[in-house]
Order: C-alpha cells, then structure tokens, then sequence
C-alpha cells in the first residue's frame, strides 16, 4: 500500500460516508465528522458499505461530532469537505478555529462557489475541486448505499496547473474510478447541469424525476431551464467538459440546438437511466421537513451567473424563489405539489417580467 493517509471528513453524509469508509477499508487512518446518530451507529455496529457488487464492514474508522474534537487525532493529510453548501461559511469557521495542520482539502460538494470560499479561507493551493456521479444514499444511520456504478469523481486544481495526481491516485479504484481536470470552473458548471436536471421542480411538485419528464410542459420548462444554465456558461466563458459516464456536451449542444418536441424522448431516456425513480436531493431535503435548500447554490448559481454575463434567466429565477419560499414556509406546500399549472404559471409570469424589463433596457 502506498503510504498511509490522515483524512478526515468534514461532513459524513452519504458522499462523505463512501469516500471516508473506502479509504478506511484502504488502510488509511479515517476519521468522519458526523452527526450522533451516526456515531452511535458505527460504535454499535461499525459503517456498512453496499455497493450492486459488494458489501463490505468497516469497523477501523473513528466517528466524531465536531471537528474541534478531530485536532487531536491530527496533523491531517487530507480533509474531504462534503456539508451541504447552506453549511460552508459555519464549517471553515469550524476548520479555522481548530489546529488540524495544513491539509489538502478536496470538496465534494454541489454548486461552483464553495471551493473560491475555500480558496479565500486557506491557501488556494490547498484546494482542490472535486464531482461525484454516482446515486449514493444513507437510508439509516451507519449504512451507505451506491446504488450505481455508472459515474465517477472529477478533481481539478484551483490553482491552475497545480498537481493533483496524489489525489487520483489516492482515489481512483479505490473510492470510485478518479480522473483529473485542468478547469476546475468547466468540471463544476457540467456537474451544477446534472444537477439542475429535474431536481427543483420536483421539490416545488412532489413529483419524481420521471414524472417531471413524462409531462410534456414540465419537460419543456426543463429544457428552458437548462437553456439559461447554458447560455450562463457561455456567457461566462465556461465550456462544458465530459464528465464520468455522462456526455455534458452533448447535452448542453442538445438543449441548446435541438428542438423540445426531439429532445423530451431523449431527456426522458437519459432521466430513467440516471436517477429514476430515486427522489431528487432538493425533494428529499423538503420531504425531511429542513428548513435550508441548495437550490440558491444550484439554479441560484445561474441566475447569478446570468446577472454577471447579462444573460436573463426567469425560469431558474422562478425555480430558486418558490422552492425557497416554500423550505422558509412562506408559501403552503399543498398550494402548488402535484399542481404543474399553477408552477407553469408562475414561471410564465417570471418570463413575461423578464423579457419586458430587456425590451425596456434596449
């Protein structure tokens, strides 16, 4: 084995949970930064890691509750940051406030804004960028569940040309299979459109993925959605790059180019192929009943990308401000779930707006 690493996982959810317990299986010193019923669990029984092929137990693996607690067990190599993206500002508060020595840090998390935070807090060239494809869930405390081989991590450098292949390699058949990318920028916006891919309309309808697609309306305000993501990008001057499993440029020249009417059999082939029927991560959160969303840091990532390049995006905008009225209780969940015209109308009305203060501007 080559020589042994001190990671540690600031955020052990599902993600943080594979990652950390593969590595531990590795035979790298892992210590997970999680809540207490995962504590609990692994004290209890250790961490169980599913996978379509295999199961394995991991019982070498320390479970603490806050990082504080983790400077002991210190000076770490690497920190695997994966909190939620609503939790980035308290964690590196967390992180600075402790000694835990000078570590990489990767994140794993969604959105493309988290790792310039990351780069501000600690030196830039400490941190990588890193995607993760795969479906990986936690149906109970202390169990991880990849529910499919197709996808794998994506890690660039903040500091271009920096090195990262120690990190690939630290990863790669080990985790997930691990390849490495010049442009941090470019690999995070091609993952934030895998994302955005019926993920915010189906938490405002409480309605599944292949729901969302099977709607002819729906699967156009997808594709419109999109759209505004992409023009975002260009706008931006970011060009979507190939990531693990998943043609991001075929997609984003398919939703650009290709009318909705030849695109919906597409779109709704590739959804059933990917997450399915498994609930989207901004559905499970409301379903959860937490009163925080990453929609801000998803399709409010391309409304803010879309003011900066003077691009208008209503569809994201009408997207980010109903899902967060509805997590902020603002506005009554059973006043739009299972009800596509009452979302289609308000989208429609974000459009007329937008498009009316453009012709206004010129």
């Amino acid at each position: 084995m080559a020589k042994q690493l001190r990671v540690l996982v600031i955020g052990a959810g599902a993600i943080g949970g594979w990652v950390g317990g593969r590595l531990a299986l590795a035979g790298h010193a892992v210590t997970l930064v999680g809540r207490q019923p995962l504590a609990d669990a692994v004290a209890a029984e250790g961490l169980r890691l599913h996978a379509p092929d295999q199961e394995a137990l991991v019982s070498d693996v320390r479970v603490l509750t806050s990082v504080a607690a983790a400077a002991p067990h210190g000076p770490f190599d690497l920190a695997l940051f994966t909190v939620k993206t609503y939790d980035t500002e308290t964690a590196i508060a967390e992180m600075q406030a402790t000694d835990l020595g000078q570590p990489t840090v990767i994140s794993l998390q969604n959105g493309v804004r988290s790792e310039e935070m990351l780069a501000a807090a600690f030196s830039p060239e400490r941190v990588v960028a890193g995607t993760e494809l795969n479906p990986i869930s936690t149906p109970q405390a202390g169990t991880v569940v990849l529910e499919k081989q197709r996808g794998g991590i994506g890690l660039a450098p903040v500091v271009p040309g920096a090195p990262v292949t120690r990190w690939v390699q630290a990863l790669d058949g080990v985790v997930l299979s691990t390849r490495a990318y010049p442009d941090y920028r470019a690999m995070k916006w091609s993952k934030l459109l895998l994302n955005l891919i019926g993920n915010a309309s189906a938490a405002i309808l409480d309605m599944s993925t292949v729901e969302i697609f099977a709607n002819a309306r729906l699967c156009k305000l997808e594709i419109e959605m999109l759209r505004e993501a992409v023009a975002a990008m260009r706008g931006l001057g970011i060009r979507p790059v190939k990531l693990p499993g998943y043609p991001v440029p075929l997609l984003a020249w398919g939703v650009r180019w290709v009318p909705p009417v030849l695109l919906r059999p597409v779109m709704r082939k590739m959804v059933a192929g990917g997450r399915g029927e498994k609930p989207p991560s901004l559905l499970l959160a409301l379903r959860q009943g937490r009163r925080r969303s990453e929609v801000s840091d998803l399709n409010g990532a391309v409304v803010r990308a879309g003011e900066q390049a003077g691009q208008p995006t209503p569809v994201n905008r009408a997207l980010t401000e109903t899902l967060s009225r509805l997590v902020e209780e603002r506005i009554a969940w059973d006043s739009v779930r299972h009800q596509p015209e009452v979302l289609l109308a308000v989208t429609a009305e974000f459009k007329r707006k937008a498009y009316a203060n453009k012709a206004v501007e010129r």
